[in-house]
């Protein structure tokens, strides 16, 4: 069963502090493939950070800091599965556009993070009890495109970033409309 977790969302001013459960539903039985195709896109807040406890849920989490730097992260619901989570993400910035400084971040020996032709990176890692990811830099206000597999199926319900609100506020999102996601930075 894999569950995904979040503790709390620190903003510029303001703390909130979530927990989200991905339901009951274990990775494996998402499917769908006629989900992994277009793109569906969302808007992602600048500077907005999420809170995540290892081995607890599993996710990708995607943040977007000033200035054009990315953090990608995966976890897994292994204390509670005593199974790990094999992901598999790629990230490719918007047409005309490239990615640098990608530095990988508590990866283990058989993880990595490598260039993807033609302009994309990708994550292969097996989380567990662990954080897995890497950070990147874009221009700033340049739109991403992740994709994620986790086990090898569309990862549809375990993307997880912070965007705007139909009231003009701001939440954690949790689960994408399609794989892959567009992520278009709020303005800075």
């Amino acid at each position: 069963m894999r569950r995904a977790f979040v503790l709390g969302i620190p903003f510029v001013f303001l703390v909130a502090g979530c927990t989200y459960d991905n339901g009951d539903t274990p990775h494996f039985d998402n499917t769908s493939s006629s989900v992994c195709g277009d793109a569906a896109q969302s808007s992602i807040d600048t500077d907005a950070q999420i809170s995540v406890d290892a081995g607890l849920g599993a996710g990708i989490f995607i943040e977007y800091a000033s200035g054009g730097h990315y953090h990608v992260r995966t976890s897994c619901d292994t204390s509670r599965s005593n199974t790990g989570c094999n992901w598999d993400v790629i990230v490719t910035p918007e047409a005309g556009k490239t990615i640098s400084n990608v530095v990988g971040e508590d990866l283990g020996t058989n993880d990595s993070v490598h260039p993807f032709p033609p302009d994309s990176f990708q994550l292969n890692a097996l989380t567990t009890t662990e954080i897995d990811g890497f950070t990147f830099d874009t221009d700033p206000g340049t739109a991403i495109s992740v994709d994620a597999l986790l086990d090898g199926v569309c990862a549809l319900p375990y993307f997880f970033w912070v965007g705007p609100t139909d009231d003009g506020g701001s939440a954690l999102h949790q689960g994408s409309p399609s794989n892959p996601l567009t992520l278009v930075p709020t303005p800075e």
